[in-house]
């Protein structure tokens, strides 16, 4: 069989696994979120502003991350293994610094956009959350983004196919959990 043939049938595998789990789990965010927006939202209004766009913030900051691992991954920059290379270490630095910076700016147009609104906003409050769940979910799915791209690699599967969607996907249920974590124990 000729090798192109070959290639595009492991592409179009992993790529179709991969889909399947993103469905799944992207269900199981789905409802979670809903199952928590009532709660969430009368304890802090304020919240159904912030929660889209750190949910959006998840998937583009670790997608990004995955895309530049897997990368180096291919052009031998990152060794195939769980190592805190300099590469590495800067990658996963520049992502927990976007991460903070991004969920700060979330958290300040989450509460102007509250206040314009009209519902009564508790600035440092909703600073905290948005910072603060933006950092625990940063860390966790840099932490997973690292472990699944390595991990796929050496499989011999592309971690452009895989890491990518399923930290995008992951990425939303983490965040989700990490907001209501943050809610709840500040509550």
């Amino acid at each position: 069989m000729p090798r192109s043939v070959v290639n595009v049938k492991a592409v179009v595998m992993q790529g179709l696994a991969v889909l399947v789990i993103c469905a799944i789990i992207e269900i199981i965010a789905g409802n979670f979120l809903e199952k928590l927006k009532e709660s969430l939202t009368v304890t802090i209004p304020v919240l159904i502003v912030m929660i889209p766009p750190l949910l959006a913030l998840r998937g583009n900051i670790n997608g990004a991350l995955a895309s530049r691992l897997g990368t180096a991954l291919h052009t031998g920059v990152i060794e195939a293994k769980i190592s805190f290379s300099g590469e590495l270490k800067t990658n996963l630095t520049a992502s927990l610094i976007l991460s903070f910076l991004a969920s700060a700016t979330i958290g300040i147009l989450s509460a102007v956009v509250g206040a314009l609104v009209g519902k009564t906003v508790n600035f440092a409050s909703i600073l905290g959350i948005a910072i603060i769940a933006g950092m625990v979910s940063g860390i966790i799915l840099a932490v997973l983004t690292v472990v699944i791209a390595v991990t796929s690699f050496r499989k011999g599967w592309d971690p452009d196919n895989i890491t990518a969607p399923l930290m995008a996907t992951i990425g939303d249920l983490v965040t989700m959990v990490s907001i209501f974590l943050v809610v709840i124990v500040g509550a």
